[in-house]
């Protein structure tokens, strides 16, 4: 599987700039696609992923939302710089999306927890 970094940005996106600008200084390359230029593409990540927020980030066959998959540029960063990396395996991707499937499931108990403590 290919290494190659897709970044979907909207222009007036702050983070999507920090980011960038990390990448650049860490010497990784990436393909930047607008939103104003690649409407029809980022549609279909839309649909995809049911999440309409920038910068989205698609390495390795996987896509990586704000807010659902990092927090902040650091932890982006350090994904990327872990997929590009020597040490990453392939097969980590069905790992990785047993353990994100056990967080959802984490995450979801917790929120009804707290509802059931708001009552």
């Amino acid at each position: 599987m290919n290494r190659e970094i897709i970044i979907y940005t909207m222009d007036s996106c702050t983070y999507c700039k920090e980011v960038k600008e990390k990448l650049t200084e860490l010497n990784i390359d990436f393909i930047e696609k607008d939103k104003t230029k690649f409407n029809d593409e980022w549609y279909k990540v839309v649909q995809l992923t049911g999440m309409p927020i920038f910068p989205t980030i698609y390495i390795r066959g996987e896509y990586f939302v704000p807010n659902r998959d990092f927090q902040n540029p650091t932890q982006i960063l350090n994904i990327i710089e872990y997929m590009v990396s020597e040490e990453y395996k392939e097969w980590d991707i069905q790992t990785r999306i047993y353990e994100k499937l056990k967080t959802i499931n984490y995450s979801i108990y917790n929120q009804f927890n707290k509802l059931n403590k708001n009552e």
